[in-house]
């Protein structure tokens, strides 16, 4: 559990927008990840999104996320070679296994280099909404549309964390046993505690109405000048990365040779990502607690 980044309230105005705002601001950089594989764009997201953490005050959890991605990312770009053998550039000639013939190419290999990349930077786009984006504030946005859905997520972050100390106790409770409980015994107990603490839960909500359910109130919440910055660096990433893709910029072409477009559009998006992390940050209004200019 240590692995995932937990939101915890910072004096930042990431924090301080409200979820849904912040939410998008994540998920523009996701958004630039998954329209382009061009390397230098996929650098500009990845340190968008890192410098944003950091400044954010969550620096730790989206490292934390980037070490998490990293091995996912290096099991892609050596496996992409070997099950396909396209492009022209022979590295290394294999032998054959199982009947089928085992090359490694330059272009499989870098189009694979590519494809860990993107996941890099869509799991520390994750990790960062995961640590400074309030769930119980996402929670509530979902309400208006699913209110069992929502009541349903709610209680699944809240309680898996708690199974999962559990299961681990019990874990240490049967190794301090004369002859450990076997493995299949620790999670039969694990199931049964959250089959039972399940049906606790439910008899609980029952009596205190949740089962009626309801709309929520729409919030009356003013907007703050933290929800326009970090809005309007929302919109930056995003119609830059839109705009630049239906133009045609950032094209990568993998087999039969790898070809990179890089020019000015690319360094362009590239420095538009990075400064976009920094944007909502950037300048005395951004503090908490300074009255708008």
């Amino acid at each position: 559990m240590s692995l995932v980044p937990v939101y915890r309230p910072r004096p930042s105005a990431l924090h301080a927008a409200r979820p849904g705002v912040a939410a998008a601001f994540c998920g523009a950089f996701a958004l630039a990840a998954a329209l382009f594989e061009h390397p230098l764009v996929l650098a500009g997201a990845l340190g968008g999104t890192l410098l944003a953490g950091g400044a954010a005050g969550v620096g730790r959890e989206t490292r934390r996320a980037l070490r998490l991605a990293l091995p996912l990312a290096v099991l892609l770009a050596l496996v992409n070679p070997i099950v396909y053998q396209g492009g022209d550039t022979l590295l290394i000639r294999g032998g054959s296994v199982l009947g089928r013939r085992v090359d490694v190419t330059l272009e499989a290999l870098a189009a694979g280099a590519l494809a860990g990349l993107r996941v890099v930077v869509l799991v520390v786009a994750c990790g960062l909404l995961s640590a400074a984006v309030d769930p119980d504030g996402l929670l509530r946005l979902f309400r208006r549309i699913s209110y069992r859905s929502a009541l349903t997520a709610a209680l699944a972050t809240r309680l898996v964390p708690v199974l999962a100390r559990d299961a681990g106790r019990m874990g240490d409770a049967a190794r301090c046993r004369p002859v450990p409980a076997s493995r299949v015994a620790v999670a039969r107990a694990a199931v049964s505690g959250a089959l039972d603490r399940a049906v606790d839960v439910a008899a609980a909500l029952e009596v205190r109405g949740y089962s009626r359910g309801g709309r929520s109130p729409v919030s009356s919440r003013p907007w703050s000048r933290h929800d326009f910055r970090v809005l309007a660096a929302t919109l930056l990433v995003a119609v830059a990365a839109l705009t630049l893709k239906l133009a045609g910029a950032g094209a990568v072409e993998a087999y039969p040779r790898l070809t990179l477009e890089t020019g000015p559009p690319e360094l362009a998006l590239a420095a538009t990502l990075l400064g976009a992390g920094l944007l909502p940050f950037a300048g005395r209004s951004a503090r908490l607690g300074v009255a708008r200019a």
